[in-house]
């Protein structure tokens, strides 16, 4: 659990995610609201780092060190740390992160995704059949009653539902085709057993059986409120998108078919119909997250508006206009070039276009959320890359290229990991596919204050996320990188993914990596 703090952008008190429940920004680039000093403004003029991070080699012993510690820190504890802290890897203390600790301060180095996916709409608890509307009916036979009747049981138990109790429904079914007490009882056991694949992660058992249930109750809406669901779950927003429309076909009235719809949509980039299909949502009942994607969205049309448009097989993106007509071809370009090497790169592509939209620079920071000094930002809630663009020559410079590539590869680790990819992870790869490399970014002195845990502030958690994907690599290759960023997905389980790949833990594959840097370069 992250320390709480006040949202920057929206206010929302005690925030302890990566993200603001109520406006989504990712806190850890957020730009304070006006009338606050942004934490950033002594951001190094030229910093060539994609996120423009606030960094320092080792804190002086005064105050104004401390005060330096802090900004940093404050920007990394609220987005990108999660209960894990650095003093926990790095065991010896240096004098950066012994001020830092004084003060009541510090450095964390897991995390949580640098962008989440929220707020979605309640389509996550289980889809069930209410146990009191079952019975056996007009079902004559004794055994057949007295199998629904155990059915029935088994029932208030979802998880021990298996695929023999599948069949015995149907068989019941099959002998009393008629019967409507057989034919609920079935779409009950098949909603059921699909809910235990879900949770499983086994996700074609799960829409086989909910499709299965779509052909016994063919006017019921529940088991394409499931596929919407499990849609949502695994990315495939136009399946997400054709299970919404399929049930409101049923009941137009379905307030988890309209929102489902409306998240669909602006997942897809079409926000007018999502806010309509939200419209819809809210007329039928009142929520708060349905309230949330909506404002979000009208902010992203707000921000958008009178922009120029071009289309590539893979991204939609937008700018100012003629003024940015020559460096937005360029961005293209790039960005289809980055594409072809990240899909090589990692084995995997998005599942859906990617949004991409070129700001000039206060738009940019007032669109975003971010702080001054950011070079770019991808937001896992709307799956758009927002990047600054003003004062740009028509050229494509190797800053904005680098900045380009970063944060597409925030957008193929979202998504192949379905956003459960740690911010560290997040952070260390997408340096790592830009071509950065620790040892000819650092010198050997500051290797070595890295090493023995004395870099403060956001530097520390930008070299060190790079300096542990290096190692990773070193260990099983990029092959490796991706083993892992599958099972991510597969599993929705971090932990349980690094054991996979590496035999340990997240935390434990770190200790092992800051032990082994320490061991190599460490003065101490």
């Amino acid at each position: 659990m992250n320390p709480p703090m006040d949202c920057p952008r929206c206010g929302q008190p005690g925030v302890t995610d990566a993200a603001c429940p109520r406006c989504g920004v990712i806190v850890a680039k957020a730009r304070p609201r006006a009338g606050t000093t942004p934490a950033a403004s002594t951001a190094p003029a030229g910093l060539a780092d994609t996120d423009r991070l606030i960094m320092q080699e080792e804190a002086p012993a005064g105050t104004s060190g401390l005060k330096m510690i802090l900004a940093a820190v404050l920007l990394v504890v609220a987005g990108a740390v999660g209960s894990r802290q650095w003093d926990r890897i790095h065991r010896r203390p240096g004098p950066a992160r012994e001020a830092a600790e004084a003060s009541g301060a510090r450095f964390a180095a897991a995390g949580t995704a640098p962008a989440i996916e929220g707020p979605l709409p309640s389509l996550h608890a289980a889809i069930e059949v209410p146990l009191q509307n079952l019975s056996a009916g007009s079902i004559a036979t004794d055994a057949d009653r007295a199998g629904v009747d155990d059915l029935i049981r088994r029932l208030a138990n979802p998880a021990s539902m298996t695929a023999a109790d599948v069949q015995a429904a149907e068989d019941i079914l099959s002998r009393h085709p008629d019967e409507r007490g057989a034919r609920d009882v079935l779409e009950a056991v098949l909603l059921s057993a699909a809910e235990h694949h879900r949770r499983q992660r086994q996700f074609p058992a799960c829409i086989a059986y909910l499709q299965r249930a779509r052909q016994v109750q063919p006017t019921s809406t529940r088991p394409l409120i499931a596929l919407l669901a499990v849609s949502m779950d695994n990315g495939d927003w136009a399946a997400a998108e054709a299970a919404a429309r399929a049930a409101l076909a049923i009941d137009s009235r379905s307030f988890d078919a309209w929102s489902g719809l409306g998240f669909a949509l602006m997942r897809q980039d079409r926000n007018r119909e999502a806010v309509e299909a939200l419209r819809s949502a809210l007329e039928i009942r009142d929520d708060d997250q349905v309230h949330a994607i909506m404002d979000k969205i009208q902010k992203a049309l707000s921000d958008e508006h009178g922009m120029a448009e071009r289309h590539l097989a893979h991204f939609n993106v937008r700018y100012d206009g003629e003024e940015h007509e020559a460096v937005g071809r360029e961005i293209l370009r790039a960005l289809e070039r980055h594409y072809a090497t990240l899909a090589s790169a990692l084995d995997f592509e998005p599942t859906g276009t990617i949004p991409v939209i070129l700001f000039s620079r206060e738009a940019y920071y007032d669109a975003s959320g971010s702080p001054s000094w950011a070079g770019g930002n991808f937001d896992g809630s709307d799956g758009r890359i927002r990047v600054p663009i003003g004062g740009l020559t028509n050229t494509l410079s190797p800053y904005l290229d680098g900045v380009l590539l970063h944060e597409l590869t925030h957008a193929f680790i979202y998504d192949r990991t379905r956003g459960v990819a740690p911010g560290f992870l997040h952070e260390g790869l997408a340096q790592y596919m830009e071509g950065k490399r620790i040892d000819s970014m650092l010198s050997r002195k500051q290797i070595a204050l890295l090493a023995d845990g004395r870099v403060g502030g956001v530097y520390g958690y930008y070299w060190s996320a790079l300096s542990f994907v290096e190692y990773l690599v070193a260990l099983r290759g990029l092959g490796g990188i991706n083993d892992l960023l599958k099972d991510m997905g597969e599993t929705r389980g971090v932990d349980e993914a690094f054991r996979q790949v590496y035999g340990a833990t997240f935390t434990g594959a770190q200790e092992q990596w800051a032990q082994r840097l320490h061991q190599q370069f460490g003065s101490e």
